[in-house]
């Protein structure tokens, strides 16, 4: 309940709330925090007074850490439950841009791609066609392997398939298991 009243005022509030909202990110609940820190970024994005930076950045590292974990149970409702993909939505949210290592934790969690996130980071991130021959997977620059290694880890693997014919295009092989070859996983098969 307070995880989900805590995302309510990030959602309504106003930068005002930020000093009353800041305690709870020291919450001993995973959730609390959480929340909290969605709050504080929600408020940064949809008002015209931010968020104090040292504060946000607080909220940004929590965000942080719960990108790289496994969703706590329960979550809250919002986002339909997509723990993963509602924190990746609200650092996209970020005016000062989405910490990308952040968005990669996400990537390999998120339960569903209604906003078609994948194709989104596959265009930002690999814009054309990679060169021919493939280059090795470890001589790709970071963003691109996180990218890629988060898709060939994917917990759904309908996402991939989502995605194949914007791989494909990419000169990547479109299929998780061939993507799990190219990264080095073994295959899941």
């Amino acid at each position: 309940m307070a995880a989900t009243a805590l995302v309510a005022v990030g959602l309504i509030g106003t930068a005002a709330l930020a000093a009353d909202l800041a305690p709870y990110l020291d919450a001993d609940e995973p959730l609390v925090r959480w929340a909290t820190a969605t709050a504080l970024v929600r408020i940064t994005t949809h008002q015209q007074d931010a968020v104090e930076p040292r504060l946000l950045d607080r909220a940004v590292a929590e965000l942080t850490t719960a990108a790289d974990s496994p969703a706590p149970t329960p979550v809250t409702d919002y986002n339909e439950g997509d723990f993963h993909g509602h924190i990746e939505r609200t650092l996209r949210s970020l005016p000062t841009g989405a910490p990308q290592a952040a968005l990669a934790s996400c990537l390999p969690r998120i339960e569903r791609d209604r906003d078609g996130r994948t194709r989104t980071a596959l265009n930002e991130l690999i814009p054309a066609p990679l060169p021919r021959p493939l280059p090795d997977y470890t001589d790709l620059p970071t963003p691109q392997r996180q990218l890629l290694g988060a898709l060939a880890e994917q917990h759904y693997p309908w996402v991939v398939r989502s995605v194949a014919e914007t791989l494909a295009d990419r000169g990547l092989p479109d299929s998780q298991d061939g993507l799990r070859a190219y990264v080095g996983l073994p295959l899941t098969g």
